[in-house]
């Protein structure tokens, strides 16, 4: 069976798609510095905050990521049910 179709879900979506946009672009970004470093030298000085920003990058985009898509409907609506009271 097929749930009615709730108008406050439909509310959200822009701001989900915002955040899924980030988290991928986040990704992405991360992947193509690690990547990028098989090609460009790194003065010795800067490896360590290279790799901590990097490190960074990355996990901002793993917890957004992570956030949209790990959930299931249920929690979700455990979760929105529990910030409503």
């Amino acid at each position: 069976m097929t749930e009615p179709l709730d108008l406050i879900d439909l509310a959200h979506k822009p701001r989900e798609m915002f955040r899924a946009t980030i988290g991928l672009l986040a990704v992405v970004g991360g992947l193509a510095g690690l990547g990028a470093l098989f090609f460009i030298e790194v003065p010795t000085g800067n490896r360590d905050a290279l790799m901590l920003g990097l490190g960074a990058v990355l996990g901002w985009g793993a917890a957004v990521i992570g956030h949209e898509f790990g959930g299931s409907v249920a929690g979700r609506k455990a979760a929105e049910a529990g910030i409503k009271k």
